[in-house]
């Protein structure tokens, strides 16, 4: 007995098989977005079969360069200045393939010069230039980083914080950023940074980062993960670094509500919405995969000594205190920052309420249990999904009602004093 078996093949009814000898039709709509000096995201229309569609080849330059199983290719490793010729064919699963699309041409970007450069100024005035740039909600600007991506930012950083400078221009052009030799005039003696900002044709909207050559508060790092939706939070970062010259500066580079996309790591918000939802991927505390994190993991475990501070903003309800601090957990360190920074803040301003989630143990509103960064930070073996069980103590999420610290430079200087006391 012989017996024929077709996954791609169809019955006329009385028992005899049809051969599948019918191909897809030809893929269309073929375009690029995205597009750097080393790679760019290929997309089109699928292609319609009488059974299924399998697989799609893609053609670079008339040779066969790889399949995929989706309507779109993201390519890396590509040669900057360079055009490019794509087409794509679709066959499925009897092997029929169909004809190859229309040709789109590509061009990569043209190499930028990498050369470090230079600037002078008041760097609170020069950061809130930056700050006014940044895309607001739903603006689709924030480009998630691949891993090769963030393979390079670590590069980048590496060389920052091993002084390496040059080294660091030279990574930082691969990713569109550039390195800016930024020296405050305006401060007495005056003080020097490096700013890590991206061209000023961004393509990633990824943040700005600041080092100073010389700090004073070596292990004090400040954050402003959410400079727009909580607002003056970006303004009141760079004024409170600028007034204790800090390690570093983290400021975000896009509004947390900037994609539509979820984030894969745990927690919902109604900060994009009216209901409660997942975090978007620009929302980068809840996110693993973003620069942001990339370096807050890569000066965690270069710099041992180092706490980090995120400056955050909520909107008050009568229940409220004016302040919540937390460490990421409801587990009380060794050495107990959150508690530092809170009395040196009353001894700023007298009439403000707080709540410490390891101290208030039942408070959890704003308790910053999902943050990625202070999950990594307090040792979770999954910082995406998987809550911190203890505490480094080097994580500080520090909450704000608008009024009484972060409205205007009144309330920006009790921050920055409190800060300054404790580190």
């Amino acid at each position: 007995m012989l017996a024929v078996f077709s996954c791609s093949s169809e019955s006329n009814g009385e028992g005899d098989v049809i051969a599948d000898t019918e191909p897809p039709t030809t893929p269309s709509g073929l375009e690029a977005e995205n597009i750097t000096q080393k790679s760019l995201y290929l997309y089109w229309d699928s292609a319609v079969d009488n059974v299924k569609v399998k697989n799609y080849s893609l053609y670079q330059d008339n040779k066969f360069l790889v399949g995929s199983g989706k309507a779109s290719y993201f390519l890396e490793n590509l040669i900057p200045g360079t055009e490019y010729t794509y087409q794509v064919l679709a066959t499925d699963a009897a092997g029929n393939s169909s004809e190859l699309s229309s040709p789109l041409n590509v061009s990569t970007m043209d190499p930028l010069e990498a050369e470090l450069q230079y600037d002078s100024g008041n760097l609170e005035d020069y950061l809130g230039n930056l700050l006014d740039m940044v895309p607001g909600i739903s603006a689709n600007k924030y480009k998630v980083p691949t891993e090769t991506d963030l393979k390079q930012w670590d590069l980048i950083i590496d060389a920052i914080l091993d002084e390496d400078i040059t080294e660091a221009v030279n990574q930082a052009v691969y990713l569109n950023y550039q390195i800016v030799e930024f020296t405050d005039i305006y401060s007495t003696p005056n003080q020097v940074y490096y700013i890590l900002k991206e061209y000023d044709i961004r393509l990633n909207y990824w943040g700005t980062y600041v080092f100073s050559k010389t700090p004073k508060r070596k292990d004090l790092v400040l954050a402003a993960p959410h400079v727009l939706h909580d607002q003056k939070t970006g303004q009141q970062a760079a004024y409170t670094f600028r007034r204790n010259v800090g390690k570093a500066l983290f400021l975000s580079g896009a509004h947390r509500c900037d994609t539509d996309e979820s984030s894969s790591c745990d927690g919902t918000t109604t900060s994009c919405s009216t209901q409660y939802a997942p975090y978007r991927i620009s929302d980068v505390p809840h996110n693993t995969n973003s620069a942001f994190q990339k370096t807050t993991e890569n000066l965690f475990e270069a710099l041992p000594n180092s706490v980090f501070v995120q400056l955050h903003g909520f909107g008050k309800e009568s229940t409220d205190p004016y302040v919540i601090i937390s460490n990421g957990t409801n587990k009380t360190p060794d050495k107990d920052y959150v508690v530092m920074i809170r009395d040196a803040l009353l001894e700023e301003d007298n009439t403000l309420t707080f709540k410490i989630p390891h101290i208030d143990i039942n408070w959890t509103r704003y308790a910053a249990l999902d943050n990625t960064q202070g999950r990594y930070i307090n040792g979770s073996s999954d910082p995406c999904s998987v809550p911190a069980t203890a505490t480094s103590g080097r994580f500080i999420h520090i909450e704000q009602e608008r009024s009484k610290l972060r409205e205007n430079e009144t309330g920006w200087l009790k921050i920055s004093n409190a800060l300054g006391k404790v580190f």
